[in-house]
């Protein structure tokens, strides 16, 4: 076995994916593994591992084109631009002229495309995560990195509307399969878990009945980061937006015809 697929899922982070991958293979106990391409704990799907010789290959394979399913949930917005960051609700704008235009909205960020990483990442920065200079407050939003990534293809999917208590609750479910080290002391290393439960929980006691959520699915090059294209997405509606669930669903080479059209020349399985 040179490299498979596994399926990571919410609330592990990859090297907890890796590592239970270890666990069910035990044969594979004194074998180097690593990760290509990471996911963030909040998301799900596809995660490369690759196995003995082939990790010496990581660079290769960490400049896969990725795709993914996400939802952006509208009206809220967060530090981090996913649900695992302290949230705002700005109210949801439902008018039909705004989600007419959803798939406008997405279509906007086809192509070639300057980013900035979100501050709640593992990015180094000056010697250290993001993340790190994030919870010192040493560093704004608008002073982090940029990269950049391409938007191959991405397709508007439908829009639904969900009651407040269901969203809560599947938020504070989704955060709270997080595994927390509490001997783990390093800056970060705890996600913010209580506060962040503690927020959403606040944000609950307000007075706001239901929202909606937009879904896409979108074909990206490596490096793209859907929790920041999710708010841009909402922004280009005139409301604010986080990403309420991201699922990668392929990997590979991606070869685009033309705008928004094109196909998976080699799909990792």
């Amino acid at each position: 076995m040179k490299r498979t697929v596994i399926n990571k899922k919410v609330g592990e982070t990859p090297l907890e994916a890796l590592e239970r991958f270890r666990a069910e293979n035990p044969e594979l106990k004194d074998v180097p593994i690593t990760y290509a391409g990471r996911l963030d704990p909040m998301a799900e799907g596809k995660l490369l591992l690759l196995v003995g010789e082939e990790c010496k290959k990581k660079d290769f394979y960490n400049k896969l084109d990725k795709e993914y399913e996400f939802e952006v949930l509208l009206g809220f917005k967060s530090d981090s631009g996913d649900i695992l960051g302290l949230a705002d609700f700005e109210g949801d704008k439902k008018d039909d002229c705004v989600l007419q235009g959803a798939r406008q909205a997405g279509e906007f960020f086809l192509g070639h495309r300057t980013f900035r990483y979100p501050l709640f990442s593992s990015k180094t920065f000056s010697g250290k995560p993001l993340f790190q200079h994030a919870r010192r407050g040493s560093l704004s939003k608008d002073e982090a990195p940029v990269f950049e990534a391409e938007i191959y293809g991405i397709d508007y999917l439908g829009k639904r509307t969900i009651a407040k208590k269901e969203l809560i609750e599947n938020i504070l479910n989704r955060i709270n399969l997080l595994k927390i080290n509490p001997n783990n002391k390093n800056l970060g290393s705890d996600f913010r878990k209580e506060e962040i439960i503690g927020n959403w929980q606040k944000l609950e006691g307000m007075n706001w009945e239901n929202a909606t959520i937009l879904k896409y699915k979108v074909a990206v090059s490596s490096g793209a980061y859907i929790r920041v294209l999710a708010p841009l997405v909402a922004q280009k509606l005139n409301t604010s937006g986080l990403a309420y669930s991201i699922k990668r669903t392929r990997l590979g080479k991606y070869f685009k015809f033309f705008k928004n059209f094109g196909v998976w020349l080699r799909e990792l399985k």
